[in-house]
């Protein structure tokens, strides 16, 4: 943060860490946020952002671990996700996940480690052997959508959504998103004063039959994070990119409607896979897509892939064999990703990317019907707020915690093996 705050720069990039549109997040009390994040306190005031992931470290056995990382937004956006300064909170031993509130059990002494930061005390540096007062707080939540609603206390993003008040659909009891005649109604930020009322009555719930009528009801269940006095429910929970714009948006829009709905075939895939072939690009924008008609089509692509492809290959490979309406939602997205992906952001810009991808939603809506507006393309809206208060998509997404995952998965290999 403390190259953000110092560089002194004029409304060039949209929002530093520090900037209004964050600190916005803790509450209503506008002098406890400047008093927080102000230059003086760029490296005594700090602010996290924490990772919830599961991970199978083992090929031949189902056995799931969960860790919870924290990174510090006061160093660089080139340094925090480096894995030396990726903070490891837990590790959760499996085999299985906790299930919805059972992890409170393993928040709870992690949320009493921070309301002490909130608080603060001094810390011994290597520049200051008599100790340096030390505060810090969560300022935001990244992982994907199961992870994060678990972490706070959110009802199943195929039932509603955690950042405003947009309710799902239900059609031969599956759950979808389309409907934006009302878009004005529904696209407005949830009240967290009621969100943290909702909560606590859920705590004070005498039966599990009670909790599951209050979290159908309301949408919402008690976390411990709750005891962070500042957290904001709504802010505080970003929609992470790298789930839900490429191994979201971007797969469903592929896999789903134009593969499954026979628009791209295997001999078009194979075309695909040609032309891609062709394409020469720099070795640091990434590996060029090479099993686009292996299987069913883009078999095991990863996140990065998926990023790969939209960016570079998507149109040049794939235009001549869309109509009309499929160029149009293929480009709107990928100019909403070249936007958002920049390392440097304008609000005009924000809201060109906000525009593309709701009008993307619209025209999938009006060709494949709104059964087809998955939690992901309504939470993909959200994306250009989180920015708003985070910055590029680089500040909070979760490509530097998925690496961490694999170093760790590597240890815990040779250290069974020995």
């Amino acid at each position: 943060m403390r190259c953000h705050v110092e560089n002194g720069q004029k409304e060039r990039m949209i929002p530093k860490q520090c900037s209004i549109s964050t600190m916005e997040g803790f509450g209503k009390d506008l002098r406890m946020m400047i008093a927080f994040f102000t230059k003086e306190h760029a490296d005594t005031h700090l602010g996290l952002i924490i990772n919830m992931d599961w991970f199978q470290p083992f090929d031949s056995s189902l056995y799931s671990i969960e860790l919870i990382y924290a990174v510090i937004c006061n160093l660089p956006r080139t340094e925090r996700y480096k894995s030396h300064n990726i903070l490891t909170l837990a590790v959760i031993p499996g085999p299985k996940e906790p299930k919805l509130h059972e992890i409170n059990n393993y928040l709870y002494p992690i949320i009493n480690q921070l309301v002490h930061l909130w608080s603060g005390y001094y810390i011994v540096t290597h520049e200051n052997k008599s100790g340096r007062f030390i505060r810090g707080a969560i300022i935001g939540c990244s992982s994907d959508v199961p992870a994060t609603r678990k972490l706070c206390g959110f009802i199943s993003a195929r039932v509603a959504c955690y950042r405003c008040y947009k309710l799902a659909n239900f059609v031969n009891n599956q759950s979808n998103f389309g409907g934006f005649s009302d878009f004005s109604d529904w696209f407005v930020e949830r009240d967290i004063d009621i969100i943290r009322e909702k909560a606590y009555e859920w705590k004070k719930c005498q039966t599990e039959e009670s909790r599951k009528n209050h979290v159908s009801q309301h949408h919402v269940r008690w976390s411990e994070i709750y005891n962070l006095d500042y957290f904001n429910p709504v802010r505080h929970c970003v929609v992470d990119p790298m789930h839900c714009l490429f191994l979201g948006v971007a797969k469903w829009i592929i896999m789903k409607l134009w593969i499954g709905g026979s628009i791209l075939d295997d001999t078009k895939l194979k075309i695909m896979q040609k032309r891609a072939d062709t394409i020469k690009i720099p070795s640091d924008l990434g590996r060029r897509p090479a099993r686009i008609a292996t299987g069913d089509g883009f078999s095991n692509f990863t996140a990065d892939m998926w990023k790969t492809f939209i960016m570079i290959f998507a149109i040049p490979i794939t235009w001549d064999f869309l109509d009309e309406v499929d160029k149009k939602i293929l480009a709107y997205f990928v100019r909403a990703c070249k936007i958002l992906t920049s390392r440097e952001l304008q609000k005009r810009e924000l809201s060109e990317a906000f525009t593309k991808l709701v009008n993307m939603n619209k025209l999938i809506e009006q060709k494949y019907g709104q059964e087809k507006i998955c939690p992901n393309l309504h939470l993909c809206l959200h994306i250009c707020e989180c920015a708003l208060d985070y910055g590029p998509l680089s500040s909070f997404w979760c490509f530097g915690f998925e690496r961490m995952n694999g170093i760790l998965g590597t240890l815990i290999i040779n250290f069974s093996v020995k």
